[in-house]
């Protein structure tokens, strides 16, 4: 072939490898609304995949993340082959393969510092998206905390038949999860005085700070609607450490709380407080209740230590073989409320492994590019930990299922942790 032809055949793929966020985003769109993803998808995104290597000559960059990705998606399929129920697995297995193709999408799309600045400014715009999409399409709970009927029978509903949705729309516990993940990111990127998005994107720094401060303002209402127990505390810590990082003085509040903890608890209200904690999904939920979906969970991580019992399958496998003691026969119970020991039912304790190495790796990455990065990848770096901790706090009594679709934008935060370390090196 000639010199010529060669470099037609290269600019052809990278115009085309240019497109894969765009497709993966179409794409993402599809399995959100069906719950499935044609062949043809993966055959296209695999196309994209051989463009990047025509283009670049590599398939993809490498980062810190790659072991612990392969480890885990091989367990979700090892998963998925001794699941009892494949169509209530395939989602969630769909959910994972897409979300590690976003992540490496990321990985290999931004190659500049300014990249990443304009990365924050999409992920912006996402935050406000998905605070908007709640407010639309939530199925909320009136009374769960504060009855507010007045105001929760106003609200407009346009989104409507999401696949296994209860109700048709958003689990509002599920849309405070997802909140627990951007609210810090946003508090910081408005905590910080000195942004490199301001000196990078100059003829866009205005239109950054509207869509930042408009997207947490609309989170946090959306959040406050939803009175999802572990949304608003998995927020309040996230925010905490941003609190932190202004102002260190801050931390003392830690010392009030803890006595103000201990005060309670010598006057009896111990109870109480776990009662509240711990009511997530329904206003007669109690202590008993919970601890007996931990335990059904825990029987099945011993029975199914190397294969999980088949991702999203807990409520069947609790119903058939673990049968509750409190819960009704037909009440959904969607999985283990507790988001690490979700992961070891799901897909076993090496799956569970992949994904501690995953959560270790991003916070580990997240502190050394901290060390090295100016105002804004400070900022940045800040925000992406504190929220990735606001939603693990989540986790201790809710859980998203591996898989599950807002669960995407946890990789989409490893990615930019990976590059920003990467960047420093570039």
């Amino acid at each position: 072939m000639s010199q010529r032809a060669n470099e037609a055949l290269r600019w052809g793929a990278r115009g085309l490898a240019r497109l894969e966020i765009v497709a993966l985003a179409v794409i993402y769109f599809y399995f959100i609304v069906t719950d499935s993803v044609p062949l043809v998808a993966f055959g296209l995104i695999g196309l994209m995949w051989l463009a990047r290597w025509v283009a670049t000559g590599r398939v993809t960059r490498s980062t810190r993340f790659d072991l612990p990705i392969l480890l885990l998606i091989a367990w979700v399929l090892v998963s998925y082959s001794v699941s009892i129920s494949p169509w209530q697995s395939q989602p969630k297995v769909y959910g994972v393969l897409l979300s590690a193709l976003f992540f490496y999408a990321i990985v290999n799309h931004i190659t500049t510092r300014r990249d990443l600045a304009w990365a924050i400014f999409w992920l912006a715009l996402v935050c406000l998206a998905i605070a908007l999409a709640g407010l639309v399409g939530t199925d909320w709970a009136q009374g769960k905390i504060v009855s507010a009927s007045f105001l929760y029978d106003r609200l407009p509903r346009f989104i409507q038949g999401i696949p296994r949705s209860i109700a048709g729309g958003f689990a509002r516990n599920g849309v405070g999860g997802t909140l627990t993940l951007t609210i810090p990111l946003l508090a910081a990127l408005v905590a910080s005085q000195s942004s490199e998005n301001d000196s990078l994107m100059a003829d866009r720094a205005p239109l950054f700070t509207i869509v930042v401060w408009v997207a947490l303002a609309s989170s946090l209402v959306t959040l406050a609607l939803t009175q999802s127990r572990g949304g608003i505390l998995g927020t309040l810590v996230g925010l905490f450490g941003v609190a932190v990082w202004r102002e260190r003085r801050v931390a003392w509040l830690v010392v009030l709380g803890a006595l103000g903890l201990l005060g309670a608890l010598g006057l009896g209200y111990g109870n109480a407080l776990l009662d509240f904690v711990l009511r997530m999904d329904a206003q007669s939920g109690t202590l008993a209740s919970r601890l007996e979906v931990w335990q059904r969970g825990v029987m099945m991580v011993q029975d199914f230590a190397y294969t999980g019992i088949g991702i999203g399958t807990y409520n069947q496998m609790a119903h058939l073989f673990y049968p509750f003691f409190i819960a009704a026969p037909d009440e959904v119970v969607p999985h283990a409320h507790n988001h690490l020991l979700e992961v070891a039912v799901d897909v076993g304790i090496p799956g569970l492994i992949a994904y501690v190495a995953l959560l270790t790796g991003f916070f580990v990455g997240a502190a050394r590019a901290y060390r090295t990065a100016d105002g804004g990848g400070r900022a940045r770096m800040v925000g992406l930990a504190c929220g990735m901790l606001a939603h693990q706090t989540f986790g201790l009594t809710d859980a998203f299922i591996l898989g599950t679709k807002p669960g995407v934008l946890m990789w989409v935060y490893l990615a930019l942790v990976a590059r920003e370390m990467g960047s420093e090196k570039e």
